[in-house]
């Protein structure tokens, strides 16, 4: 076995001069750091030291960094310098000072059309000239637009269309749509993305394309115009329902300001089907800036900078119209009769019994839709769950060799894997997907009744200082993606446990008889297979 390479210097990396963190997750951190080659501060993104010992990672890193690296965009962060040093691999990109999408909507609500249309139209530049080399993004979400501070130091907030240079960032885990789910530059598992703003065909097993990220811009579009997300946040099964067979509220009845045309946009943008979407990112834009134009709002001019990028923007572009929605005219009821006051016993008789036959028909019938809806419900839920099951396997689990386990209660789906059916290296697990805020509170309870301590991070897991215990799993903006156990059992079995929270899908593997020393093998497992941060 290859010793370990040698710990960094906390305050050097090579000849990067460590300045700060600026975030970190199971893939690695993201240092501020000084360039003093080139004099310059810079955004370092350096990788935990066992990604460089997977000869396939390696190779891959390169290929995706050169391959984002060559993206000479404006709207995309540039990539200075790839490669590795002391045994980590590093990308080495341009430091962008200000604030991202996702916080400023949280601080100020809302922004103007205009202003959103114009934001929009930048990050469509960018994702059109990934999808013309072949990459799909695969987690557009506001929190991944990071907006250029103001030059005056005024608060972005107060900022008006036209004033804003936006960045499409995290193109680390873009990669090819026609490529496996192993890992990419910072994100490895096969939901790569956040499920609020997932295309419908994500939950498949079908891989993504440029359409894909099409309908997440479509759902950013909706919340920068409303301050909502178009399916609130909470039960995974509702969410991937919602985004599988609903439509959200038209943003205009949300915000009566609204021109009714973008509603239009964002309907098209989010189509279940992917054939009836806008087909590029620039088209969407396209049509969203014809809208505001013909609601005699004034548009921004498009980004010249990024103009010859992508597709010719109004061509062939319909510019919606208002639709009045008319309800249906109430009907007029019919005269009433006179009531007939003769006694016919004889016909009441009748009536009567051919009413009770009627009931108990009409109350045979409406069992049997129940009973049948009922069925439907049961099968909808073990196909959600196991779409969900399907989302959080690590990228090395075979599902042809898991077996379908009979569902505990609250259960929607249970698949045990055995190891003996799994590639070599894959520990035995169990994968399942719970309604509600089932698999939380499953994890918690664990948590509780081992009395496991919080520990720093995940990394902690298995180490020599804190073997056992519990950590959040952030990505590298803190946002808490879901947590993660180990534990050691009676028996001496070591034991990984996690939680995803927008998935709601509980994982867990074991080594027998590994003991503490086997959380630590089970940890460098999971954060190269299963951890998404």
């Amino acid at each position: 076995m290859s010793a370990e390479p040698p710990a960094p210097d906390p305050e050097h990396f090579g000849p990067y001069r460590v300045l700060g963190v600026l975030g970190s997750g199971g893939m690695g951190r993201v240092l501020r750091a000084h360039d003093a080659e080139h004099e310059r501060e810079v955004a370092l993104k350096v990788l935990h030291p066992q990604w460089a010992q997977d000869e396939g990672y390696r190779g891959r890193f390169r290929r995706e960094a050169r391959i984002v690296a060559r993206l000479n965009e404006p709207h995309v962060i540039p990539i200075h310098r790839y490669g590795e040093i002391d045994g980590q691999l590093f990308l080495d990109m341009r430091l962008v000072e200000g604030e991202d999408l996702d916080s400023l909507l949280r601080r100020g609500g809302p922004v103007d059309p205009a202003r959103a249309v114009d934001l929009i139209g930048q990050v469509a530049h960018a994702l059109d000239a990934a999808h013309a080399m072949g990459l799909v993004h695969r987690d557009v979400k506001p929190s991944n637009v990071l907006l250029v501070a103001r030059s005056d130091g005024g608060d972005l907030v107060t900022s008006a269309a036209g004033e804003d240079f936006a960045y499409l960032a995290d193109f680390g885990i873009a990669r090819g749509g026609d490529e496996g789910t192993g890992p990419g530059l910072t994100a490895t598992g096969t939901a790569v993305g956040s499920t609020e703003y997932m295309a419908p065909e994500r939950f498949g097993p079908g891989a993504p394309d440029a359409r894909s990220d099409v309908y997440s811009l479509a759902c950013v579009l909706y919340e920068v115009l409303t301050g909502r997300r178009p399916f609130a946040p909470g039960d995974p099964l509702a969410l991937m329902y919602a985004h599988l067979h609903e439509e959200p509220p038209p943003a205009s009845t949300l915000r009566s300001s609204l021109p009714p045309g973008l509603d239009d946009v964002v309907r098209r943008g989010m189509a279940k089907d992917p054939g009836r979407r806008w087909q590029t990112a620039g088209e969407l834009s396209a049509a969203a800036r014809a809208a505001l134009a013909a609601s005699g709002v004034p548009v921004p001019r498009p980004d010249a900078a990024a103009a010859t990028v992508g597709p010719d923007g109004g061509a062939g572009v319909r510019t919606p119209t208002r639709r009045e929605h008319l309800g249906d005219a109430p009907s007029e009821r019919p005269p009433a009769q006179a009531p007939d006051r003769k006694p016919w016993l004889t016909r009441l008789t009748w009536a009567v019994a051919a009413i009770a036959v009627l009931a108990v028909l009409l109350l045979t019938a409406l069992l049997v839709v129940i009973d049948g809806r009922a069925d439907d419900a049961t099968a909808d839920a073990s196909e959600a769950g196991a779409r969900l099951v399907a989302l959080s396997l690590p990228a090395g689990v075979d599902p042809a060799g898991c077996n379908v386990e009979p569902p505990a209660e609250g259960e929607l789906r249970r698949l045990s894997c055995p190891s003996d059916s799994q590639p070599e290296g894959v520990p035995t697990g169990r994968y399942t997907a719970l309604g509600g805020a089932g698999a939380a509170e499953e994890f918690a309870a664990h948590v509780e009744a081992n009395d496991l301590r919080q520990l720093q991070e995940p990394g902690d897991c298995g180490s020599s200082d804190t073997p056992q215990g519990w950590a959040e799993v952030t990505d590298a903006d803190d946002r808490v993606l879901g947590r993660l156990s180990c534990a050691v059992d009676d028996d001496g079995d070591a034991e990984l446990r996690w939680v995803w929270d927008d998935l709601g899908t509980l994982g867990f593997v074991e080594q027998r008889g590994g003991g503490e020393d086997g959380l630590s093998s089970l940890r460098s497992w999971w954060s190269s297979e299963a951890d998404r941060s």
